[in-house]
């Protein structure tokens, strides 16, 4: 199979990318071709280590237009697009080549879906919630949709928690920009409970991103006078933040690297870029996974003050981390990519088997340019509609 795989993103390096390498990994040994569409830079890098063809573009109109050009040239079988500005380049390519086109939807987002419904062939969604979701916002959806999880490959096994030391070692996991400042602010309220200031923690955080500098002052601010530390190790590769974790007592980790975190048998408490579900237990790991640990929520409003101290004192009992652990252990094979990766290609398979439906020829620019007005005069309209409301108040305000 020869596919087609368009990715957008903000961040240099995350969950997405993590997850579009593992998916382009699994392919490429199965024998397929892969294509893969996005930025320059590390993550572009990393996909043609893999052995994949990679074509940058720096996602503005003209740019786009020279791509589709050479795109709606080239033999694809299929697309696997993900969401927003790769999504529409992914579609109008699938239209005029008249091939499957499958999208995979990480958040809780429609992307537009009901616009396009027709024209896809299939969706994947990394969490039952982001299913449920769905359905409710385009109801055709249910017939083609498939629920699969974020997996980790089998350098994730379990391992030993380690021996009982003077100071506990915990670790945080995550990206640092502007859409993951949640984690943040609950780590910033555990380490600043007073019930565990005198607790000996290092703690080490790994990741970067544009909030890392303005956080990693108030970190400061609040450890001053604790018996509490951080290293701030940055970004680091896969195998490296596994090392991490297999050192930690706990590890602290959204999404992904909490899935990470619990097949190597780590004491997890997940904290994402939208949602807090605390320590992962039997009572609590149901509700997390359906979330993609933390993927989806309120934010702060899923998060009590005092919430993570809570766990960090549970934590301290080393009895107690050893029985989490073993509960870590025994999801593991739940999020063994191997599997998760074959289900995918068996979905690909039949979505190629099945064929895409007709749809006209020779406007894949033209249509590139529809969907990307249509994305665009729905946000503008959200943002309207919110000045629109902002403005009224201030009009009563002033009345009153």
């Amino acid at each position: 199979m020869r596919i087609l795989v368009p990715v957008f993103f903000h961040a240099p390096m995350g969950g997405l990318h993590h997850h579009v390498l593992a998916t382009t990994r699994h392919v490429l040994r199965a024998g397929h071709e892969v294509t893969i569409v996005c930025k320059p830079g590390p993550f572009a890098g990393k996909a043609r280590n893999l052995g994949a063809r990679v074509i940058t573009t720096d996602y503005q109109t003209n740019d786009v237009h020279r791509l589709l050009r050479q795109l709606i040239k080239e033999p694809f079988d299929f697309v696997y697009a993900h969401p927003f500005d790769s999504r529409q380049i992914g579609l109008a390519v699938a239209e005029v080549q008249h091939i499957p086109f499958v999208l995979v939807i990480h958040g809780m987002y429609d992307d537009d879906l009901p616009y396009y419904i027709d024209q896809t062939s299939h969706v994947i969604v990394v969490a039952e919630a982001i299913a449920k979701y769905l359905i409710e916002r385009c109801a055709s959806v249910h017939d083609k949709m498939t629920v699969l999880m974020n997996g980790v490959d089998e350098s994730y096994t379990i391992t030993p928690q380690p021996m009982p030391r003077d100071r506990i070692r915990a670790t945080f996991v995550s990206r640092m920009d502007a859409d993951m400042v949640f984690p943040l602010d609950v780590l910033l309220d555990g380490v600043g409970d007073e019930r565990i200031q005198d607790v000996p923690i290092d703690w080490t955080f790994v990741g970067t991103g544009t909030q890392r500098e303005k956080y990693e002052a108030r970190f400061d601010d609040e450890l001053e006078g604790t018996n509490q530390s951080i290293h701030w190790a940055g970004w680091l590769e896969s195998d490296e933040v596994a090392d991490r974790m297999r050192q930690s007592d706990f590890v602290v980790a959204p999404s992904r690297a909490a899935i990470e975190s619990l097949a190597l048998g780590r004491p997890t408490i997940a904290a994402g870029s939208k949602g807090y579900h605390g320590l992962i237990t039997e009572d609590t790991w149901v509700d997390a996974e359906a979330t993609n640990y933390g993927g989806i929520g309120t934010r702060h409003a899923s998060y009590r003050r005092g919430a993570l101290g809570d766990e960090v004192l549970k934590l301290l009992d080393v009895e107690f981390r050893h029985r989490t652990a073993a509960f870590s252990a025994s999801l593991a094979k739940r999020y063994e990519d191997e599997v998760i990766q074959e289900c995918l290609m068996s979905l690909f398979d039949r979505v190629v088997k099945e064929g895409p439906r007709p749809s006209p020829i020779d406007y894949a620019a033209a249509r590139y340019e529809q969907l990307h007005l249509h994305r665009a005069n729905a946000l503008l309209a959200r943002r309207l509609s919110a000045r629109d409301e902002k403005l009224k108040q201030l009009r009563n305000d002033i009345e009153e």
